[in-house]
């Protein structure tokens, strides 16, 4: 018997864009859309007598599939949604013990594709019912930490195509998964900061007490073609990635003209977010969740009033590549006891 409480997503890594994979990981999720989305045709022919659309003239021209995935941030899992983000990631034991640490940096060639199954359960207590997608890479991410809240991570994927026909795999879930919420993160604006490395946090920077709200949002700029003949209106290749956008926003009280100056003065800053819960994994490391911005412009705003209540400051911006050498433009780092992601 099930509940409508009863569904699921399993992921599994392709070894080929499109070719299918059995799913192998299992994360807790909040919400999704994942569909179908067809494209259909109808023909315009006249015909004596008709005066309406005919049936035998709807066909299927484009096939695509995807939809958006919400997830909240864990100690355990998270490893492969920030791979299918940035497709450029590295796994190193941090030391003797079991910690390890994963650093995910944005891909110069193609994303990783994955093997997505959703399972929704029949009304009624009825069997679970399988929804495979095949090809499926991450067009675009948002990444959300606000006062009080759970850290959260929305994906936004784009799959070649859907079948009902697969076999339902059941879930495995890791054990011992904890939150990282807005009690475990840090976050320093401006300064200099050392960039991490396979083993080692990003470290420096100035410290910001003021800040209360922070996302970013990552667009890996994939293109729309590869729809070729003898594809079936489906994609025939794998997306090609673009230019990323990548920006975001923070809400800050004013208690410094920091924000305002480096605004108006267009100064380049670096902003290390690090978000450090539970227990240790082994002496002096926790699980750690920590996204470094190496070259970041702002995009306003100056501070205004705020009808007697304290003033703060909604604070846009654009991650930018600063060309520097040995540093990449966006680091997420992972640090839990996976292996692998």
């Amino acid at each position: 018997m099930t509940t409508q409480l009863d569904c699921s997503l399993g992921f599994g890594l392709e070894s080929a864009y499109g070719v299918p994979a059995t799913p192998q990981q299992f994360p807790e999720f909040i919400s999704e859309s994942l569909a179908w989305n067809p494209e259909f045709v109808q023909g315009e022919g006249l015909r004596v007598g008709s005066r309406t659309p005919r049936t035998a003239r709807r066909a299927l021209g484009k096939e695509m599939s995807g939809g958006d995935i919400e997830i909240e941030a864990t100690t355990k899992g998270l490893g492969l949604f920030l791979h299918a983000i940035f497709g450029a990631s590295t796994s190193a034991q941090v030391d003797a013990g079991p910690a390890n640490q994963q650093v995910h940096t944005l891909t110069k060639d193609a994303l990783p594709s994955f093997t997505i199954q959703k399972g929704v359960p029949l009304i009624g207590g009825g069997a679970i019912q399988p929804h495979t997608f095949h090809g499926a890479v991450v067009e675009s991410s948002e990444f959300s930490a606000a006062q009080g809240e759970i850290v959260k991570l929305t994906t936004t994927w784009n799959a070649r195509e859907l079948v009902t026909d697969t076999a339902y795999v059941p879930t495995v879930y890791p054990a011992d998964m904890e939150l990282f919420t807005f009690v475990h993160g840090s976050i320093n604006i401006g300064g200099s900061v050392t960039p991490p490395t396979s083993t080692a946090l990003a470290v420096g920077g100035t410290p910001a007490a003021n800040i209360t709200e922070f996302s970013l949002s990552v667009g890996n700029g994939i293109d729309e073609g590869g729809f070729t003949f003898g594809s079936e209106g489906k994609r025939g290749r794998r997306p090609e990635v673009g230019l990323v956008e990548a920006t975001g926003s923070m809400v800050a009280e004013y208690d410094s003209n920091m924000l305002r100056d480096a605004f108006l003065n267009q100064e380049t800053l670096q902003i290390v977010l690090t978000f450090e819960a539970g227990a240790e994994i082994s002496v002096g490391v926790r699980p750690t969740l920590q996204i470094f911005l190496s070259s970041v412009k702002l995009d306003g705003q100056i501070p205004a009033s705020n009808g007697g209540e304290p003033i703060t400051q909604s604070v846009d911006f654009t991650s930018l590549d600063g060309l520097l050498a040995g540093v990449e433009p966006i680091y997420a780092v992972y640090r839990s006891t996976d292996t692998s992601f």
